[in-house]
């Protein structure tokens, strides 16, 4: 294995400077990407379908890092693939404050390219340098020290204000700092069985690209983690616009944000402990009972900061499980040596779902209202108790 030509020292140093490199670029490409544009948008007084597209933009620009990151690695290596990921999505936020905010959807999809080629070329080099007996563990830690982006933006958002050009300064430094631990970590050969049969997008055939598509959305693990980063998406994009329908400030947003950060790190062990006992679909479908109690909440009593904070917590932890039940679901069905695209196929589905949730909540929101924010992700919860239903009915056949 290649890890194996790398001493202990070696391997550990650029283990611990892999996860640094993920934290910090976390903080900035995910964590202030997601939840600062929206909120500058609404303090602009932009719309409901303009916060939508330049959302949806962000998540469609990462789904085009997904696609051309394997081409870029068979010819780059890996610290240099994650560099320009990193650099494209500092410079794209820099811009920022000097481009009219109608335009902020090209910035927007850039800060996403970064960090779909950093996302896969900075998470395959790390997991090729773990060891078989403590991958596990190192994914675990890994995880959680990512999550905390989703704490650290929105109070670095109440620190500085989602309407001053700053937030934006400092989410381009935070990901420049990030390229820093990249020259501590030890590069490895190139993967060739891993690059040789992952999807190569820019040299298929159109019919080729098409059915290979349609075969991801057919995987149970791509769905359960797609609807959960459709839920994901269209909140971080419309919880500005119903707070401020609600009659609650950015600082309200930003705390708000920060709890549901809050839930997705403290429930995401308690889902993976269920998933390894009871199995994917059992939790996936706890999962989703949750997440209608939450909504419920919201609906009922979602004028309430208190309400909406208990709404959000829940939510955090459902959305962030549904993207490790995902995965989870891909490390367990198929041939190991295919493992590489199935986690390609978990995040391609994942980024396009996420796309949408903001481009259906916007066109939804402003033919509606802000309230309808919450009745599209009750509709996507049933979807998923009917997927779950469906995929329980077709296991009890197969054992049958």
């Amino acid at each position: 294995m290649a890890f194996m030509q790398l001493s202990t020292q070696q391997r550990n140093h650029s283990i611990i400077a892999l996860n640094a490199v993920s934290t910090l670029s976390q903080i900035g490409q995910y964590g202030l990407g997601t939840a600062l544009i929206p909120m500058a948008l609404v303090a602009k007084g932009a719309n409901p379908e303009q916060i939508g597209l330049s959302s949806a933009a962000f998540w469609l620009g990462m789904l085009g890092g997904l696609l051309v990151v394997n081409t870029l690695m068979r010819y780059l290596d890996d610290r240099n693939t994650v560099t320009i990921g990193l650099v494209v999505s500092a410079l794209s936020f820099a811009s920022m404050p000097f481009i009219h905010w109608q335009w902020w959807l090209i910035p927007s999809a850039l800060i996403g390219f970064g960090l779909g080629l950093r996302w896969i070329a900075n998470e395959t080099w790390l997991y090729r340098l773990a060891p078989a007996h403590a991958r596990g563990r190192i994914i675990g830690i890994h995880e959680t020290l990512i999550s905390i982006a989703a704490i650290v933006a929105p109070l670095i958002i109440v620190s500085v204000s989602a309407s001053k050009s700053t937030a934006f300064w400092i989410a381009g430094a935070i990901v420049f700092v990030s390229i820093l631990p990249l020259f501590i970590a030890n590069t490895l050969p190139a993967d060739r069985h891993s690059t040789k049969n992952s999807v190569n997008y820019l040299t298929l055939d159109l019919g080729a690209k098409l059915k290979k598509l349609t075969h991801y959305f057919m995987g149970l693990g791509g769905l359960i983690a797609g609807l959960g980063g459709w839920m994901e998406g269209a909140l971080l994009a419309f919880l500005p616009v119903y707070c401020a329908d609600i009659g609650l400030d950015s600082d309200d947003v930003a705390w708000l944000l920060t709890i549901l950060g809050v839930g997705a790190i403290t429930c995401q062990f308690a889902i993976g402990w269920l998933a390894d006992r009871k199995g994917v679909i059992w939790t996936t479908t706890l999962c989703a009972l949750t997440g209608v109690i939450a909504i419920t909440i919201a609906l009922l009593f979602g004028r309430s900061f208190n309400s909406l904070a208990i709404t959000l917590f829940m939510l955090g932890g459902i959305a962030g499980g549904l993207l490790t039940l995902g995965i989870y679901w891909a490390t367990q069905h198929g041939a190991e040596l295919d493992l590489t695209n199935r986690m390609q196929q978990v995040s391609i589905v994942y980024t396009c779902l996420s796309a949408a949730g903001p481009l259906a909540a916007g066109f939804i929101v402003s033919h509606t209202s802000s309230t309808s924010l919450f009745w599209q992700l009750l509709v996507i919860i049933f979807v998923l108790l009917l997927t779950l239903h469906r995929a329980s009915k077709q296991d009890s056949l197969t054992l049958a």
